[in-house]
Parts: structure tokens; C-alpha cells; sequence
């Protein structure tokens, strides 16, 4: 077995070196099929009559079906029809028949917490597996690519373990073997590794990772004895194994681009960002030439930062509610997507294809109406450019992992409960990150998540960012805090919320924080503080929400504050040309606030002036009649060949129906039609592309907003 186990490590680590700039080449590569807007059907059941289904999906304005792995996909040619290869890779999730196999070491392993069933079948490290792998692909692909698909999906709901639940995957003899590699990589030497982890091992082939059961132990230890956190042991793992998961992707991929270099390469079902299942946005966006996301918690935002423009984002349609179909979709398109495909089932057809003559349904025909509308402008949006403002939001899978070992410090020993399910709604570090996004959206700007590896690089600088957020940036490496640094010194304006790197990358707690020099503070207590305690500052906004400051043990330095309660808040600190804001406050309450104008705007204006204040305006102002700020409004701008486009749509909390339980309002009180002026930085001559209204040379647009669909300008000279 050991020339096996060095040979799949040279080869993991020759990928991880050699595969990612291999695929940077193809980032850019417009994708075969990919320049019209597709729409793709997605149904259960057989069909007993071929051509009279692709006849009636035609009269719906579908363009393409999924080709599941093993069926012929010389009928959907023969029909001239679209098709996508489906479910490439079973091994990829623990779905279906391979769920009992999940279940059953799930059940074991929280029993009887032996390790032995921490071992992924199949693991991605096994010689064997990559054998059975590499002739499998290229047996299929050779059938499927003379046929020209849409695209090769390697599997539906992927993951390492079952979605993005908690389960310590993997310990195999031949993962901890090149985790074991991995590590001497990062530490160069077991000295290193054992003062990181605080641990005392003789040899590498001592070196194990702790599993969650264990690394909770110590964490409690620590607590009770009034000592530091130090999650190394267990975060290190987490972070070999989403690397392992990106990695056996591009690895499927380079296998298919053998045979087929012309058609993209993805999955679908992406979960949320996470601590489980392989779910590093930035390193999968690394990995695919397209994604189906779930979107969950910022994923289809985090993926469009990620993702070159031309690649192929699709989302799917569930459901009966047209109206909210409708906006999702015109959202979608404005945001990047490419397509759509529909979930057809027994409970919700859009044609009855058990029948006889298929007769259309009336969601079928609803449906229809929704795709005629969005394909009649999506060839135009589809190929401009997206104008970003210099604004970046921090995009930190360290801090995700020291967040999920934060707040399942309430679960006790029933963490491995904590299911993506539950995650996706009580996560406290995701409302953080949606809080700025919000805030950003709404105060009529765009941006840009920057990974920490992207820091790392300089991506600050060299992308011509002016603005940095760190929503609750609590695990930081020392190069990214340098980088930082370095940043502002060179002018930029560094934005952070509580927190912030008191934790390095690995996840072990800091007796200070890497940057509170360059905030101008100092604290008494880097712990992780769960709510906010220090205290509310009003301002004066009528029937606005208070503003909680959030860590009371902080104190100015050379920083200056401007509010205070128990402590002190929105600290400013000028450093070289840029200046560096610590804002100590709640933002994780913004996002359920703006749902009920005008509880937000306290939030609006104080962001919204220190932004102001350092220079940053929206190019473009959306507002009600009275020169109030428009409520809950997206601005979204791009640029074509001769003119330019300004797209406004209603910007609603798209997941707030499973986000009530935790007492979220609905969306009601933004779905509304509502009378808006939007203010222009000069005279253009303005045309709504989807009615084809004129409105002549102005710079000023009064205009009703509907909240079911988008209002595109184009912006001639």
C-alpha cells in the first residue's frame, strides 16, 4: 500500500499546484451554447411519446431537458432539442442508494465515536477509486460528446458528507497520509505544527487531526480554565478536506476536457458557505466551469464575485408563486445567470405527461409567459459588462469554521444535529455577512466578495478596490493582515464590525487582535461574544430602530470615536493616506430591519455618511418623491459597446419564509408598487428597454417601481 499512498500524494499535490492554472487559461472561454438564455427541464417520470414531449416543451420556450447518466441522447438531436449530462459521478454524495451507507457511519459514529467510521467510501485519496473514476468518465463522455451538450454536470448535491451537515470525513489511511504532506507544506516543520496546535507528537506518522467530539472537549477545558481557544487541530482538517473536495472536482474535469474540451464542466445543488461538506465557495468556483447554487446565505453573490463573467450560472424554479418566480428570475438574469431550469414533479407539472396527449398545465403556461418575457431582453443583458463599484466584502472560510465552533457551543454534544438546514437560518456569522450586503445593495452600490487567499495575493490593490468590509472577520493569517495594512496606507478604507482577527487562520485564538493597531483600539477580552453588550446609540430617525454597539471591552487608542454607550463605536483612525473604521456594532440585525421601512435607516445614514465622508457615492440615486432614500432597491449597472444600462429592481429577503421561525416579517411591506425618481449623474438619452418607453435627454426619471418585475434604461449619449 505505500507506493500507492505516495504516488496519489504527488499526484494530489501536483494538482493542487499544476491544475488550478491549467483551468485559469479556460476562466475566460465563451462556452459553446451559452450565448442565449436557456431554459431547462428538469422531470420525473418516463414519457411514452418522445417527440410529442420535446414538441410541447418547444411550446413553452424550453430549450433543453437533462440527459441522465446511462440514457441516449441521440433522441434530444434528433429532435433538435438541448441536453445537459446529468449525475456523472454517484460517488459524489450520499444520496438515494448510497444515503444507508452515509446513515449507517453517521449513527455509528456518534455512538460509539470510534474513528473507524470516519472513513469516506469512497475516499477521494484512494488509488482505486481514481482507477474506476478515470475510466468511467471517459467511457461516458465519449458517448455524450459527439452529441455537443449544454454541459457535463458531475453530480446533484454533491458533498463530502450529506449536504453541508457536520461529519468528520475523513480519516482514511490515505487522506491522513496526505494530510500529513499537507501540513509539512504549511508548517515546514513539526516543531511548528506542534507549537500551532499545542500538541506534542514525536513523528508526522503520529500527526492526526482531532475530530469535532475531541476538539469540543478542549474547548471546554479551555474555557473553564480561562484560557484561549485553539481550534487548529480540528480547523486544519476542515480546511485539507475542502481542499480535497475542490480538487477531486478539477480532477473530473481535466478527465472530461481529455475527451471534450468545448463543453463546461459543474454541479449542481451547491449548498451554503460552510465548515462542512467541501463547501469553500472561492475554492469550488477554482475547481467548475459552472454551478446550479442554492441560494443560500449570499451563495449566488459569493459565486457571481468569483466566477468569470461568460460562465454558465444557472437557478432553479420550484413552485406556483408567479409572481415571485417572475422577480427571482428577472434577478437572477441581472446578476449573471445564464438560464434557468424547472423542477417538474407529480405535485407541480407543467405538462401532464402521463396523459395521452400531454396537455399543458396551467403553471406550464404561466411559466411560459414568465421565460417570453425575460428571453426577449436577456440577449442584451446577457452580453454587457457589469460595472462594479471598488467596493470589496471579505469572503473568510476560516472565519466560518471558528463561527460554526462558536455558535454550536449551545448544542453541546448534539453539534453533529446541527444540520445544514438548521445552519442556513440561526447561523450568526451568515447574518453578519448579509447584514453588509445589504447595506451596500440598498445604499445603491455594487461589489465584490475578495477571498482571503485573493488578499493574500494583493487583490486589494492590483483590483483597484477603495473600499474593504469585514463582516465579523474573526480568523485572519498574518499576510492578510499585512496586506491589509498595506492597503490603507496606500489610501483604502478598511471597514470592520466586531471581532476582527483575534483568531489566526487556523483558528487559535490571539491574545490581541491582528489588527487593532490599525483601528486605533485596544481590548481587554478577545473572546467570542455571542450578542451584543455594550450598550444602544439613537439617532435621530424617525421611527428608526436603536443601534446596538456590540463589544463592550474595547477602548481608543489612537482612534477617534464617535458614538458611545457602555463602550465606545463607529471608531475611526486615519493611517498613511486611508483610514481604517471600527464600527463595534450589531450589523447582523440590518437585514430583518430593512424589511420593515423605515427601521433600517438609522443604519442607512451612518454607513452611508462614512462612506460618504471617505469619498464613496453612489453614481446613481433611487428615491422616493419626497428625496428619501428608496427602500429595499438594487441598482445595478453595465456597459455595452455604445451606451450604457441601468437596471433597478426590488431587492427583497429571498429566503425570509424559512427565516420567520427566528421572526423575520415577510416581504409584504417592500411588495408593493411605489412611485421613484432616479437621479442620473448627467443628461442621457433615456429609453425602459422592456415596455420601450422614452423619456428623452434627462437626468432626472420619475418612473412606478413594480415589485414583481425590473425597470432596464438604456443610457445613450
Amino acid at each position: 500500500m505505500k507506493i500507492w499512498v505516495f504516488l496519489i500524494i504527488g499526484l494530489f499535490l501536483c494538482i493542487i499546484a499544476q491544475g488550478y492554472l491549467d483551468s485559469a487559461r479556460d476562466r475566460e472561454k465563451s462556452w459553446r451554447g451559452w450565448d442565449t438564455y436557456q431554459v431547462i427541464m428538469w422531470s420525473t417520470g418516463d414519457v411514452s411519446n418522445f417527440p410529442l414531449w420535446i414538441q410541447r416543451l418547444k411550446e413553452l420556450g424550453f430549450t433543453a431537458e437533462e440527459c441522465f447518466r446511462g440514457r441516449d441522447p441521440k433522441p434530444f438531436v434528433e429532435q433538435g432539442f438541448g441536453f445537459y449530462a446529468e449525475n456523472l459521478v454517484f460517488e459524489l454524495c450520499f444520496l438515494h442508494s448510497r444515503q444507508p451507507l452515509y446513515d449507517k457511519d453517521f449513527q455509528s459514529y456518534i455512538t460509539t465515536r470510534d474513528k473507524k467510521f470516519l472513513i469516506r467510501n469512497p475516499c477521494f485519496h484512494d488509488p482505486s477509486f481514481w482507477e474506476k473514476i478515470d475510466r468511467e468518465l471517459k467511457n461516458m463522455v465519449s458517448i455524450y460528446a459527439p452529441y455537443r451538450p449544454l454541459l457535463y454536470d458531475l453530480r446533484d448535491e454533491p458533498s463530502i458528507g450529506f449536504f453541508a451537515n457536520p461529519m468528520d470525513y475523513c480519516f482514511s489511511p490515505y487522506t491522513l497520509q496526505a494530510f500529513r504532506e499537507w501540513l509539512k507544506g504549511i508548517y515546514g516543520s513539526l516543531d511548528n505544527l506542534n507549537k500551532e496546535w499545542e500538541t506534542n507528537y514525536a513523528s508526522w506518522d503520529e500527526v492526526q487531526p482531532m475530530t469535532t467530539y475531541e476538539i469540543k472537549d478542549r474547548e471546554r477545558k479551555a474555557l473553564s480554565e480561562g484560557k484561549l481557544e485553539n481550534y487548529a487541530p480540528w480547523a486544519d482538517h476542515r480546511a485539507f478536506m475542502d481542499i480535497t473536495f475542490a480538487t477531486t472536482l478539477d480532477r473530473m474535469r481535466r478527465i472530461i476536457r481529455e475527451i471534450d474540451p468545448d463543453t463546461p464542466v459543474g454541479i449542481e445543488g451547491t449548498q451554503m458557505p460552510s465548515a462542512w461538506g467541501g463547501y469553500d465557495l472561492y475554492l469550488l468556483s477554482q475547481s467548475l466551469d459552472w454551478v446550479e447554487p442554492y441560494d443560500i446565505c449570499n451563495s449566488r453573490e459569493i459565486f457571481r464575485s468569483f466566477f468569470p463573467r461568460n460562465a454558465p450560472i444557472i437557478s432553479t424554479v420550484f413552485g406556483t408563486d408567479y409572481n415571485r418566480i417572475r422577480r427571482k428570475l428577472w434577478w437572477l438574469l441581472l446578476h449573471g445567470d445564464k438560464g434557468c431550469l424547472v423542477w417538474d414533479d407529480e405535485q407541480s407539472r407543467c405538462i401532464e405527461k402521463e396523459k395521452d396527449d400531454m396537455p399543458i398545465t396551467e403553471r406550464g403556461r404561466e411559466l411560459a409567459k414568465i421565460f417570453s418575457e425575460i428571453k426577449a431582453v436577456a440577449p442584451t443583458i446577457m452580453h454587457l459588462q457589469p460595472i462594479i463599484d471598488p467596493i470589496a466584502i471579505h469572503y473568510s472560510q476560516a472565519s466560518i469554521r471558528a463561527h460554526w465552533m462558536f455558535d454550536s457551543r449551545e448544542d453541546g454534544d448534539t453539534w453533529p444535529r446541527r444540520f445544514s438546514s438548521y445552519e442556513r437560518v440561526h447561523s450568526r456569522f451568515a447574518k453578519a455577512r448579509n447584514g453588509f450586503v445589504r447595506l451596500v445593495e440598498d445604499l445603491g452600490f455594487q461589489y465584490k466578495f475578495v477571498s482571503s487567499e485573493q488578499i493574500e495575493k494583493g487583490e486589494l490593490i492590483k483590483g483597484g478596490y477603495k473600499v474593504l468590509f469585514l463582516p465579523q472577520s474573526v480568523a485572519m493569517s498574518n499576510k492578510e493582515c499585512e496586506e491589509i495594512k498595506r492597503f490603507v496606507e496606500n489610501g483604502g478604507i478598511v471597514i470592520a464590525d466586531n471581532m476582527t482577527a483575534t483568531m489566526d487562520e487556523h483558528c487559535k485564538r490571539l491574545p490581541k487582535g491582528q489588527l487593532d493597531d490599525l483601528f486605533g483600539i485596544k481590548r481587554k477580552d478577545v473572546s467570542w461574544h455571542p450578542d451584543p453588550e455594550g450598550g444602544e446609540i439613537i439617532l435621530d430617525k424617525s421611527g428608526a430602530h436603536p443601534i446596538s454597539i456590540f463589544e463592550k471591552d474595547i477602548e481608543t487608542t489612537t482612534g477617534k470615536a464617535h458614538y458611545s454607550a457602555k463602550a465606545p463605536a463607529v471608531i475611526e483612525n486615519k493611517v498613511g493616506k486611508g483610514k481604517a473604521i471600527y464600527l463595534n456594532l450589531d450589523i447582523r440585525v440590518y437585514p430583518k430591519l430593512r424589511l420593515s421601512p423605515p427601521q433600517g435607516h438609522s443604519f442607512l445614514d451612518l454607513v452611508g455618511k462614512l462612506l460618504k465622508d471617505n469619498g464613496i457615492k453612489p453614481l446613481i440615486k433611487v428615491q422616493k418623491p419626497d428625496g428619501t432614500i428608496a427602500d429595499c432597491v438594487e441598482v445595478l449597472r453595465y456597459k455595452g459597446e455604445k451606451e450604457e444600462y441601468l437596471a433597478v429592481i426590488r431587492n427583497p429577503e429571498f429566503g425570509v419564509e424559512e427565516l420567520k421561525q427566528i421572526g423575520y416579517p415577510g416581504n409584504e411591506a417592500i411588495e408593493k408598487e411605489e412611485t421613484i425618481q432616479i437621479i442620473l449623474p448627467r443628461r442621457f438619452k433615456v429609453k425602459e428597454i422592456i415596455t420601450g418607453r422614452e423619456f428623452g435627454s434627462t437626468n432626472r426619471i420619475e418612473v412606478e417601481l413594480s415589485p414583481w418585475m425590473p425597470l432596464i434604461f438604456s443610457l445613450g449619449r
